[in-house]
């Protein structure tokens, strides 16, 4: 069948590593009586760790694309480590099994880099900001996709992103913004990203623009204007803000070329690198086959791609591009499109079923996924992700210690634990401060805030310890980095 018969095809679309590496905010404030003012009594010193050791559990880099309610499919058999829906309100249903990557949708309203809107904004993003804390997220979905998704000029989807991003920040300074969520890493795509670097710098006075991780869908499309060859400009189009008449040219049959997929992963982390972002981390937040089955794409062709892509991120790594808090690994989480749904025409659905008639059962592409997941056997693994105190500067002190926990495992069922903080070393006579606390926690990253506030505290210096699974409630895969220290002066 000629090529020409499609159009238009494009989407909808820390366990630490090695040795532990602590660092801490150590600092002695010095103040006289009269130099404290009430509104500023405190000071606030902080350790914070890495995510995860030896690298993210298999399990949890896995995700789909869930393109309708999961109540109508069995997501339970994929064993989802992660998935996204294109907005920031999660699903109850998912709540205690896979974490959720909310994205923020953009529109651009006018040829001024300040004409631009998103959503969910005001209150709606406030509050979905509190309600996933330490989240990833992901600011726009294809910005470079003319006509259709964001579409929206590199200039303006910059200062987009500077606004989202400081807003997200303040909020909870805990989340990670990924930047990006293009296509595909394409030589032209990648300058449309040049360009929005570019825009920051200008607007921001020369600053590099911040990016805790970057998106990227990674579809093997065709890259033609429409104005310049209307009848073969099936695939992504040119993107906005870029004006060309054609970028890469792809055959059909290269949708589920898995060379060509390879090598846009290691180009677009040479990409990384060559702009000052090496080692950060890179979710492939959407991909898969999306040409249908009458074009030569069954269900076995699909399910060789799928198996031959999560092969290769499970194990590509590459010392000076990948990611150094994950054993450099080049890819650390990736999602499949998608789990199908009524009036999708894509390929690569997971689940199928008529219009109503649910649950919808898992589709061959499904099994596929459900199959490769299944004999990753579930683990548990325990730490403090972060050690804050913040203490008082008027007297009586008080110190209030607080421990970011979390569980790096792939277990799906939260596990009961004890958290304790204590005065010294816990292992050598250390004194503890209050009592166990009990926390619930499922794997994935699933992390929990424990607090204790310590009153009259004589000057001196401190060395504080927080005890995940202080009781030795679970088995665990790591059992060796459960303890996280910090030290204190108070002189008041």
């Amino acid at each position: 069948m000629s090529e020409k018969v499609v159009r238009e095809v494009w989407t909808k679309k820390n366990a630490l590593f090695g040795t532990l590496l602590l660092a801490f905010l150590a600092a002695v404030l010095l103040f006289s009586a009269k130099d404290i003012a009430p509104t500023k009594a405190s000071v606030t010193q902080a350790l914070y760790l890495p995510i995860a050791s030896n690298g993210i559990p298999p399990q949890c880099r896995f995700g789909a694309n869930v393109i309708q309610d999961p109540a109508n499919v069995e997501i339970a058999k994929l064993r989802l480590g992660w998935y996204l829906n294109y907005n920031t309100t999660k699903s109850p249903i998912l709540e205690s099994s896979a974490a959720f990557v909310p994205v923020i949708r953009l529109t651009q309203t006018g040829p001024n880099a300040m004409d631009y809107s998103y959503s969910p904004s005001g209150t709606a993003l406030t509050d979905a900001i509190t309600q996933n804390p330490g989240a990833d997220w992901l600011i726009g979905n294809e910005p470079d996709r003319a006509d259709f998704q964001d579409d929206i000029e590199p200039h303006v989807y910059a200062a987009a992103y500077a606004e989202l991003y400081d807003l997200i920040k303040t909020a909870d300074s805990t989340a990670r913004i990924f930047a990006g969520t293009i296509v595909q890493p394409t030589p032209i795509r990648l300058e449309y990203l040049d360009l929005v670097l570019q825009s920051y710098a200008q607007q921001n006075g020369g600053d590099s623009m911040p990016v805790d991780g970057w998106s990227i869908h990674n579809f093997i499309l065709n890259e033609v204007s429409c104005d310049y060859d209307p009848g073969n400009c099936w695939g992504a189009e040119i993107p906005p803000g870029i004006t060309a008449n054609f970028g890469e040219i792809v055959s059909i049959q290269d949708n589920d070329n898995i060379a060509m997929f390879k090598q846009r992963i290691t180009n677009f982390r040479q990409w990384m690198a060559d702009r000052g972002y090496a080692g950060l981390p890179l979710t492939v937040s959407e991909y898969g086959v999306l040409m249908p089955d009458y074009l030569g794409f069954d269900n076995a062709r699909v399910n060789t791609f799928m198996n031959a892509t999560f092969d290769y991120m499970l194990t590509a790594t590459d010392p000076i591009l990948g990611d150094p808090n994950d054993d450099y690994r080049m890819v650390q989480t990736w999602s499949w499109f998608s789990t199908g749904a009524v009036g999708d025409g894509y390929n690569g659905y997971l689940f199928e079923g008529a219009a109503n008639q649910y649950p919808w059962k898992l589709s061959a592409m499904g099994q596929n996924y459900a199959g490769y997941t299944k004999n990753m056997l579930p683990e548990v693994d325990l730490y403090a992700s972060s050690f804050t105190s913040e203490t008082s500067l008027i007297a009586p002190t008080t110190v209030t210690l607080t421990a970011q926990v979390a569980n790096s495992g792939t277990n799906v069922f939260a596990k009961d634990f004890s958290v304790q903080f204590y005065s010294g070393d816990p292992l050598a006579g250390g004194v503890l401060l209050g009592s166990a606390q009990p926390v619930a926690l499922k794997g994935c990253g699933h992390n929990e805030t424990v607090s204790f506030t310590w009153s009259n505290v004589a000057n001196g210096t401190y060395n504080l310890y927080v005890v995940v699974d202080s009781m030795s409630q679970i088995v665990e895969a790591d059992e060796q980095n459960n303890i996280s220290s910090l030290q204190i002066t108070v002189s008041n």
